[in-house]
């Protein structure tokens, strides 16, 4: 590892809401690309493929070659920065990181993981908060054109590219004071209050202004909350409202804010048990190697809440 659990919700960001500003640079491309249809006997949509596509694929193979699996590998660092990070990370995980055998993935490590409910519950919660998304991701111009049919396909390009910068903006400062306070679970809870919130704006509302500040609403949230797009969830016949898509997003969205709530609580309750050493018995006639492989589950671990 590169970083501690204190740094990277913001080292995340980086990367996470590089989707957020591709929604808006995409969106600003788009409406350029739009003047470029029929040049050189290519129609818009084939030079927004070649113009994505290029840079995509050229960063896709020089990361193959720069970016480092671990610090030990970096070959941008000296050796003192490597060491440096190595001993962070060490200082971090206390003696689990300094046992030869805990530094490999065995098969009991794999079915331990596939056993344990704290797993299931962040996959059931990353499936909700990413179907969510990428639907707003993929049908946002959809959307945002339902508010007035008359606008132009360019013009509602154009109008998507602040809500995608405002989600990018909104991520980063999330992810920096999490980050700073060290909680995660409250700022995903409000999160999905946002954006559903947004969601029944988009539903209910009666103005184009109301419903179209919804759209910042909900991307107030779906960053902080995340994939798969179900894309029946906003055929053209439910337009303008899309009220079938709005209501499966809501429910997943609170489902994400109940599981999110469910977690902050269980991993309270755990660290607090292991503080008042009711969890020592886990370690009786284990030897110091033995109780730092058992991971998550030692009672000298403590989970980030």
């Amino acid at each position: 590892m590169f970083y501690t659990r204190k740094e990277l919700a913001l080292r995340f960001s980086f990367f996470i809401a590089g989707a957020a500003i591709a929604g808006a640079v995409g969106g600003l491309l788009a409406y350029a690309v739009g003047y470029m249809d029929g040049l050189r006997g290519l129609r818009a949509w084939r030079w927004l493929l070649i113009i994505e596509g290029i840079p995509s694929v050229c960063l896709g193979i020089l990361g193959w070659f720069l970016l480092a699996n671990a610090p030990e590998s970096a070959w941008y660092l000296s050796p003192r920065e490597q060491q440096l990070l190595v001993l962070r990370s060490e200082r971090e995980q206390g003696r689990e990181a300094s046992t030869p055998s805990a530094k490999v993935l065995h098969r009991s490590d794999v079915l331990a993981a596939s056993k344990d409910w704290k797993i299931w519950l962040f996959c059931a919660l990353n499936f909700a908060g990413d179907i969510q998304l990428f639907s707003y991701a993929i049908f946002l111009p959809t959307i945002i054109q339902a508010l007035n049919p008359e606008w132009s396909t360019l013009y509602v390009q154009a109008l998507t590219v602040p809500c995608f910068a405002w989600s990018a903006i909104i991520f980063f400062f999330v992810a920096y004071i999490s980050d700073a306070i060290q909680h995660r679970a409250v700022f995903g809870i409000l999160g999905c209050l946002a954006s559903i919130v947004g969601h029944v704006m988009l539903m209910a509302g009666q103005s184009v202004a109301v419903r179209f500040a919804g759209c910042f609403f909900v991307a107030t949230g779906i960053f902080v909350v995340a994939g798969t797009a179900l894309v029946w969830l906003y055929p053209t016949t439910d337009k303008p409202r899309f009220l079938m898509g709005h209501a499966v997003t809501i429910a997943l969205l609170a489902l994400s804010a109940a599981i999110s709530g469910l977690l902050w609580w269980a991993m309270l309750r755990i660290n607090g048990r292991r503080e008042e050493g009711k969890e020592d018995w886990k370690m009786v006639g284990l030897t110091e190697e033995e109780v730092d492989e058992l991971g998550d589950e030692s009672p000298r671990f403590r989970f980030g809440t």
